[in-house]
């Protein structure tokens, strides 16, 4: 993952957020613990309530709200203009009075999902905390990225520390986001801290675990990227085929591990069976060598989905087919360069 892509993930993830387009893509899924319509009662306040706890002697009381969530599940919030925050109230007489207030997330044009797993209570040197993880992608076509941010909440100020996990649509099977921690030197200073938000973060399901080993088949888009100098993760689509391809074999099922498929956008014939993912990697298995590869890596949301075909024994044609030009490349699958 290119620092730059990152970077330009924080940024159209903030408070300033990137212009919206008029394309929308599909809403993440609800949470299970929301399955049914919730009435989502709100507070006097008039925001929707996330969650609430008190300490033992009942005198303090952390509320975290939201501005709108959605009809069917409070946990996700879909509006043009969202926040989390959290709020601290001390008891005076039978009432609690509101003391302190911040700003956990805000964004704009972006689907924000509070994870399951989230409020989960840690104490550290006596010091409660709570847990939570946010995950947001962009509601336009214009960004692939998508963002998760694990939050940890001090009960006592109100102070927050981030862990932000940034990355691209998921292009393999399952829901985790291939992507990467960005560094923060706050962490760093609390290495506790650090430590528990990390361990929080790698529980969760949206974080992807790559092996170490660049060679490992779970990294195959990640090597089929840099042994061709090319990274096809452009959000409207067709990115440009290389005149020259250079491509890995390997023994496990890259089938299997990318994701379910259609049979129609598979083609086969006697020497090779080949898989043209929607709007995602075309990847193919040799049937004589009965070792898999990739023939093309490309993530989009919008743009670039692929219809194939076979025009010799060991040729195919890739056409674009939600391009008005209908770009069309051919590839020899005989000349395509294997690398270790």
């Amino acid at each position: 993952m290119k620092r730059k892509i990152i970077i330009l993930l924080v940024i159209c993830f903030g408070v300033i957020s990137c212009k919206k387009e008029t394309k929308v893509i599909s809403i993440p899924e609800p949470n299970n613990r929301d399955s049914i319509k919730t009435d989502n009662t709100t507070n006097s306040d008039g925001l929707t309530s996330l969650y609430k706890t008190k300490n033992k002697d009942n005198t303090e009381e952390i509320r975290i709200t939201t501005s709108k969530a959605s009809e069917y599940n409070k946990y996700l919030l879909a509006e043009d203009k969202n926040f989390i925050l959290a709020s601290k109230y001390l008891k005076e007489g039978k009432e609690f009075k509101l003391v302190k207030q911040d700003t956990l997330i805000s964004n704009e044009y972006n689907y924000t999902s509070i994870g399951k797993e989230s409020f989960e209570k840690v104490t550290i040197k006596d010091q409660e905390y709570i847990l939570l993880s946010v995950h947001e992608t962009y509601q336009g076509s214009a960004i692939t990225d998508e963002m998760v941010t694990f939050i940890m909440l001090n009960t006592n100020n109100l102070n927050t520390y981030n862990l932000v996990y940034g990355g691209e649509t998921t292009v393999h099977k399952g829901e985790a986001i291939v992507g990467e921690f960005i560094e923060n030197k706050l962490l760093n200073s609390n290495p506790e801290i650090k430590k528990v938000l990390y361990d929080f973060a790698n529980k969760s399901k949206l974080v992807f675990h790559a092996a170490k080993d660049p060679n490992h088949y779970s990294n195959y888009m990640k090597k089929w990227e840099t042994d061709n100098n090319s990274i096809n993760h452009m959000a409207n689509g067709y990115s440009g085929i290389p005149d020259i391809i250079y491509s890995t074999y390997y023994k496990d099922d890259l089938f299997n591990f990318t994701g379910d498929y259609d049979e129609s956008q598979s083609i086969e014939n006697d020497n090779f069976k080949i898989v043209s993912y929607f709007r995602a990697n075309i990847i193919a298995f040799d049937k004589n060598k009965q070792l898999y590869f990739p023939v093309y890596t490309e993530a989009c949301v919008t743009g670039c989905d692929k219809k194939i075909r076979f025009i010799s024994e060991n040729s195919i044609e890739i056409k674009y087919l939600e391009s008005s030009q209908g770009e069309t490349s051919i590839i020899n699958l005989n000349k395509i360069i294997f690398k270790n």
